[in-house]
This record gives structure tokens, sequence and C-alpha cells, in this order.
């Protein structure tokens, strides 16, 4: 049987961890925090010790509170930056020292310019009297965010310092960070985080249960790198173990929508499986994208996953996943 925690901290995360993951981001909670009073407050919910998502700023933000300062996975949107100041500074008085963004969607990054503005750089420059967190991203997302036609893409915004290997590590706030390159996934720019003391990871927009994966081929997005990267999350993911002495599990934190861990990670990605499966099967057999659409290769997953109108539909999933597959097709 599992022994109780004797923690009165801890049960409190629990508590509100456990309501996170049944109801939604939206549930009022002895240990959730609110960063704002009003309409447009965002909510802020301590998932575990020191270890925070501020929920409705465009996309989730995850934060991490310690000793070297507050470290950021994505920035939100630009029009809740100051909202998102507002609720780190509700939970700490530390200064946010480091920004991770996940990909360059404008409701990632949006906030960089605004929220980095009130914060220092992890590794101060002594030549420099401007103060700014650091910004930190995969090489692609500077790329596409400089190269960027639209205007409204500010300098300040940008990543100060990329990478490209498989994996980047440092030690901050006295705990392992590891951050995971999955590029071609949802797009060319993804990266993962793992704050692995915590046993929790920012996935971006990788995962997302609100409804089928978002690909973006256009900007680098594939179906073998959505499953890639799906399946490595599996690798690092922790299941809850019962019959253990102590409870425990990884926790998944998405870029859009709810908290969620190894299970629903498992569902996801055996969905997405099936999906390309189906899709593949009909492409083989000759099939154009209009045939392929009226077969429903996703029966049986749109009443869970399917969304029929807005910024990202089911038919545009079948699409991105079909031009995925006839180009790697062509390809070989």
């Amino acid at each position: 049987m599992t022994q109780p925690l004797h923690s009165t901290s801890a049960t409190r995360w629990l508590i509100a961890l456990a309501l996170v993951l049944v109801a939604g981001p939206w549930v009022h909670t002895p240990g959730a925090q609110q960063s704002a009073t009003g309409s447009g407050a965002l909510e802020t919910i301590e998932i575990r010790p020191n270890l925070y998502v501020i929920f409705g700023a465009g996309s989730n933000v995850t934060a991490q509170v310690g000793e070297d300062g507050v470290i950021l996975v994505d920035s939100g949107s630009a029009a809740t930056a100051e909202q998102v100041v507002a609720a780190v500074e509700a939970i700490t008085d530390s200064p946010i020292r480091l920004i991770i963004n996940t990909s360059a969607d404008p409701d990632h990054v949006g906030g960089n310019e605004g929220v980095s503005a009130v914060g220092m750089e992890i590794n101060p420059d002594n030549f420099s009297n401007e103060t700014h967190a650091t910004v930190l991203a995969h090489e692609n997302v500077l790329l596409r965010m400089s190269g960027s036609a639209d205007a409204d893409v500010p300098v300040e915004a940008w990543p100060t310092e990329t990478y490209t290997s498989r994996t980047r590590t440092m030690y901050l706030n006295a705990a392992p960070l590891q951050i995971l390159r999955e590029v071609g996934a949802h797009s060319d720019g993804d990266s993962v985080v793992f704050f692995r003391q915590a046993d929790v990871i920012a996935t971006g927009d990788i995962l997302d249960l609100r409804h089928f994966p978002n690909i973006d081929p256009a900007n680098g997005g594939s179906i073998q790198g959505e499953l890639d990267a799906l399946n490595r999350l599996l690798e690092i993911t922790i299941p809850s173990m019962p019959l253990v002495l102590k409870p425990g599990r990884t926790l998944l934190v998405p870029g859009h929508g709810r908290v969620s861990d190894y299970a629903e990670l498992v569902e996801y990605r055996d969905m997405v499986t099936i999906v390309r499966d189906n899709i593949q099967a009909l492409v083989e057999q000759g099939q154009t994208l209009a045939q392929v659409q009226a077969a429903n290769p996703t029966a049986g997953y749109r009443g869970r996953y399917g969304v029929e109108s807005g910024p990202w539909t089911t038919e545009m999933f079948v699409e991105a996943i079909y031009d995925s597959l006839k180009s790697s097709m062509e390809k070989s």
C-alpha cells in the first residue's frame, strides 16, 4: 500500500496536481496561486515544489524558481507579457534569468521582449549596460524569427543564445536541466525541456491533448519527426507505480492544455501511429488527398481529438500527414 506523505507542502501540491489532471488547469485549488485579479488574470499552479505552470498566456509557461533565479519555458504571447511578469512576481522576488523557447510560434515567443526586459542574464556581460534575461532556443528559431517577413518581430524578441546539438545541458537552481532537440516534429525548431530533479518535462507543441498534433510541413514539421519526438519522450517519461512505497511519476507540461503523464502520452503516441498507418496505406494505393479525406482515416479518434473549425482542424492534420508522406515517398 502506498504510504502517505507527511510533508504539508508536498501534500498541498499533490492535491493541486490531482485536481489539475482531472478537471483541467483552471480549477482554483488550495495550492494554486493566481498571478493577477480580474477577468484577464492568468492561472498559476505549483505542480512540484518550486516548479509552476502559468496557464492562459497564449501558450503554457513553465517556471522553475531557485537560488539562481527564475527559469521560464516559453514566454507566451506578446499581448500577455505583462501578465506573465505579474504571475512570476506573485511567485517570487527572484529575477527572471533564462527563457527557453520550444519553437518559433508567436504564442510561445511573443512575450520574449517584454518578459526578458525585466530580467537579468545568466552570464552577465560586464561591458554591457543592458539588463535582460537570456533567451535560449534552437538555432532554427533564431533563423526563422530573424528572417521573418513579419515586421512585428523586433530584434529584442530574438533568442540571444542558440544551440544545435542533440542535447544542451546545464546545472541551474541546484538541479540538472536538459534541453532536447526534436527538430522536424511540430516544426524545424522544436525543443523539449527536462527538469530532471523535479521530473517534469515541458514538451512544447509536440504534445497537445486538446487535438491532433499540429504538424507544420511548411516550417519543417513532419509526421515521422512527430512520432520520433513522442517516442523519445516516452523513453524519459516514467509512469506511476501504485505498488511502490512512494508515489511518483513524470509530469508532462504541453504547450497548451492540461498537465499530463505517461499513460496519456502512450495513448497519444499510439493514436498518431495508427492514423499515420491508415493514411500511409491509402497513399501507397495512389489515392489523392480528397480521397484520403473522404476515407476518414482518423475514425475512432475524431470524437476525442477532432476539431472541425479553428486554426488547426482535423482536415489540416490529415493533409499535413499526407503531404509529409508524399514528400518522403518522392525523395526515396
